[in-house]
This record gives C-alpha cells, sequence and structure tokens, in this order.
C-alpha cells in the first residue's frame, strides 16, 4: 500500500513538472554554452528563422536581427544600439517621403524636449502633470484638425501628425511620467523605448525606459538566462499560432460557426442567428481574442528578452483567474499597467484622501472607463478624420458602454468583502473562474470589433442570449 501511494506522488511529482518547453534557462550546461560565441550565433539563428514566420515586414526583421546580433556580441553597447537603430529603421521606411520623415523626427524629438522639461523644471506645471498636459496637447492637436479645410496641405500635415502622435504618444507618456525616477545619465534607453527594435502596438512593450533599467541582464550569464528565456516563449508563440490556425479552420471553416462581428451583424440587418451559433461565436469569441493578444504579446516580448530585458508576459494564464480584477492583470498586462500608471495612480493620490472606498472606485473609473475609452478613441484617428469627430463619438457609444461596464466591474471586483476562500478545485477555483469567463464574454458584446450600430442594437443582442426580444 505504501509503495503504491509512493507510486501515485512520483507520478503526480512528475506531472506537476512536465513542461512542453523544457526550462532550458534552468540547465547550467545551456547557460554556459548560450555564453560562446557559437552558442549566440545558434540563439539568433533559432530565433531569427523562428521569428520570421511571424514577421510581415522583411525591412523591419533584418533590423530586429541586426540590432539583437549587435547586442549579443556587443552587450556593453545594448542602449546605443537600441537607441540608433529604430532611428535608421524610420530614415530607411520614410526616406522617399521627406515630410514624412521630418515628423517622425519631429515628435521624437519632442518626446526628448519633454521629457528633459520635466527633469529640468520638475515642480513647474507642466512638470507636476506632465501626461494631462501631453494628453490635452494631443486632444488639441485633433480638434485643430478637425477645423483644417479638408484636402488642403494643413490638412494633410496635421492628420500625419495626429497619426504619429497617436503611435508614440503613450511612450511619451511614459518618459515624462519617470521625472520621479532616478534620471538616466544619457537618452538611450529613452530614445529605445519611443520605437521599440522588438516591435509595439500603441501600448509600449514593456512599459517605459525606467523600467527597462530595473530588467536589463547586467552580465553575461544574466544575459544568456534571459535570451534563452525569449527563445522558448518564441517557440511557445509558434505553438500557440499553429494551434490557432487549425482552431479557426475547424471552428469557422469547417463547422461554420460564425464569428461574433458576423453574428451581430446578421442579427442587426434581421438576418436570424441560431440561439446555439450566437453562444457559440461569443464563447469562441472570448478564447480566440485571449490567443490573439497572447501571440501579439508573447512576439514581442520574446524579442525584447533577446535584446536582454527580463520582461514579464504580457498574458500569463488568464483563465485561472478567479476575480474580474484578476483577469484584466492577466490578460493584458501592459495594457492594464498603462492605465493603472497613467490614469489610476496621478488619481488615486489627489483625489478623495479621507473616503478610502469612493478615491477607489473613482480611480478605477478614471482609468478603466476615461484612459481606455480615450486610448482606443484616439487609437482610431482614421475614423474621426473620415467621419468627423461627432459622428465618430456616436460611432463609438457601444465601447464607451463597454468600458463603463468593466470599470464597475472592477469596482465591484475590488471593493466587494470576501469571505474565507472555499475549499477544493470545483467551488475555489473552477466556479469563480467560469463566472469571470462569463462576464467577459458577455462584456465583448459591445466590443465585437463593428463600429456605427446603434447601442440598442448591442443591447437586443446581447438580450436575445437569454431569449429576450424587444
Amino acid at each position: 500500500m505504501a509503495a503504491q501511494t509512493k507510486s501515485h506522488e512520483s507520478m503526480s511529482s512528475r506531472w506537476a513538472e512536465f513542461r512542453l518547453i523544457p526550462r532550458i534557462e534552468s540547465d547550467p550546461w545551456t547557460v554556459s554554452f548560450a555564453q560562446t560565441t557559437l552558442g549566440k550565433a545558434a540563439m539568433l539563428a533559432a530565433f531569427g528563422g523562428g521569428i520570421l514566420v511571424m514577421m510581415r515586414d522583411p525591412l523591419a526583421w533584418l533590423a530586429l536581427m541586426l540590432g539583437l546580433t549587435l547586442i549579443t556580441f556587443m552587450p556593453a553597447r545594448r542602449r546605443l544600439i537600441l537607441a540608433v537603430a529604430p532611428i535608421l529603421l524610420v530614415v530607411l521606411q520614410t526616406f522617399w517621403k521627406p515630410l514624412l520623415l521630418g515628423l517622425n523626427l519631429a515628435v521624437i524629438a519632442l518626446g526628448i524636449f519633454l521629457y528633459w522639461c520635466t527633469m529640468r523644471w520638475p515642480k513647474s506645471r507642466f512638470g507636476q502633470r506632465p501626461v494631462a498636459f501631453l494628453l490635452g496637447g494631443f486632444s488639441a492637436l485633433i480638434l485643430l484638425a478637425c477645423a483644417a479645410a479638408p484636402q488642403s496641405l494643413p490638412y494633410s500635415i496635421l492628420w500625419d501628425l495626429v497619426g504619429l502622435m497617436a503611435s508614440y504618444i503613450w511612450f511619451i507618456a511614459y518618459a515624462v511620467s519617470d521625472r520621479n525616477s532616478q534620471p538616466a545619465r544619457d537618452l538611450t534607453l529613452e530614445l529605445a523605448s519611443f520605437h521599440p527594435v522588438w516591435g509595439f502596438t500603441n501600448t509600449p512593450f514593456p512599459k517605459g525606459a525606467a523600467y527597462l533599467r530595473r530588467i536589463e541582464a547586467q552580465n553575461p550569464e544574466q544575459l544568456a538566462i534571459v535570451q534563452l528565456k525569449g527563445l522558448k516563449l518564441l517557440a511557445w508563440t509558434i505553438l500557440l499560432a499553429v494551434f490557432q490556425f487549425f482552431w479557426f479552420r475547424f471552428f469557422h471553416g469547417y463547422l461554420h460557426i460564425p464569428t461574433s462581428t458576423e453574428a451581430l451583424t446578421l442579427s442587426v440587418h434581421g438576418t436570424p442567428v441560431a440561439w446555439h451559433l450566437r453562444w457559440e461565436s461569443l464563447i469562441l469569441a472570448f478564447f480566440e481574442l485571449i490567443l490573439s493578444i497572447s501571440i501579439m504579446g508573447h512576439r514581442i516580448i520574446a524579442g525584447c528578452r533577446m535584446a536582454g530585458f527580463n520582461a514579464l508576459r504580457n498574458t500569463y494564464r488568464p483563465l485561472s483567474s478567479t476575480t474580474i480584477a484578476e483577469f484584466f492583470n492577466r490578460f493584458y498586462y501592459y495594457f492594464k499597467e498603462l492605465l493603472v500608471d497613467l490614469f489610476f495612480y496621478p488619481v488615486f493620490l489627489r483625489y478623495w484622501k479621507g473616503h478610502r472606498r469612493l478615491r477607489l472606485a473613482f480611480a478605477t473609473f478614471a482609468a478603466a472607463f476615461f484612459g481606455n475609452a480615450f486610448y482606443h478613441f484616439t487609437r482610431d484617428w482614421q475614423m474621426i478624420r473620415d467621419h468627423g469627430i461627432w459622428v465618430a463619438i456616436q460611432d463609438f457609444r457601444a465601447y464607451l458602454c463597454y468600458c463603463a461596464i468593466l470599470a464597475a466591474g472592477l469596482c465591484v471586483s475590488q471593493l466587494r468583502k470576501r469571505g474565507p476562500m472555499p475549499t477544493g478545485f470545483v467551488r475555489g477555483r473552477l466556479v469563480p473562474a467560469m463566472g469571470v469567463c462569463l462576464f467577459y464574454c458577455l462584456l465583448n458584446v459591445f466590443d465585437s470589433g463593428v463600429q456605427g450600430y446603434p447601442l440598442i442594437s448591442h443591447f437586443r443582442y446581447l438580450a436575445s442570449l437569454f431569449f429576450i426580444h424587444f
């Protein structure tokens, strides 16, 4: 009996330690090999071959691999390489468009100038609230572009500038908000973080230069370990991408289940969609969104790790979340950090200091509602340009509702009093996790990717899931 118990324990231990991708960064021989010239070349070749299937722009791939190669063999020049490489890439991509190149360089120069101003005058009004001034100035630029005469030269210049600012605004916001951190000896990491060579979205990955300084590899062994972790993460990304391909082929190609956007569009236009198909499309959309965000984030963070920065994953086990707030943190970590750092904390540390619960709720709405809505509204600046700001706001009503419900859910998740955690996997983990997934599934009705439908159409679609029709 004792032998059988030991056998079960041994099997459980082996399953607990099982990894689909081995922990190569924990193996001393592999870490030592990764510090040799041959090992570095092997890692770069493996990463370059893997990332090639994930990137569509050959020039961006070449710039990434050139930068990573120089960093790997000259780690002492890492910061300088990361600062110069993205500027060279911008020049190469836009040198045949002098106006666009000039605007690109002007926006980068503006970011550096604003960073210098916060360091030089930290007690000034701008130094105390640099993000508020930055976002206010960006909003004024959008209004000025809306007021310009269509098809005129000022119109083209202003909207090009709006587009560039939209892609740089949050990187600059992180730079100017780092005024309380230890000032850098040079501006290389600030330049590197404005246009990271490892890739980016409008959301900075991973945060700003102050964060990069904290997670930078400090010696050859640390660099080897971090690069091996980046190689592992890329392998995991490729597996997820292959899984995603077959997922879409099976559910939407073979079973012909409509996407959530298609189901909503059909319903709005009066074409009946079976009740079970509406639920299936909504549930599939939830998992597909997690897959897409995971693949996108893992690819970027893998490149960041190869550059020598031990950044956290953007998405990490979101389905294990037992609260709405925990899922928000695990699903899109760096977007959550952007909202927390640039909206939540500035409001939380300034207003309603005598009312703890009101203070937390107000700061949560400032981040999850206002910050979230401002980010996505300005990200889709083409919609403002093409339809005008008032029509764009009307088309944005569904997402405003999404932000309001999300903020309310986060408030409840953070403020409600919890009793003792139920024991057992089902009551303690499975049931709460399923409740969280259901909340986000239903919330996605208001974030279907379709702009322009009346808000009532989204509520009707949501109600129809529960056999309520009006």
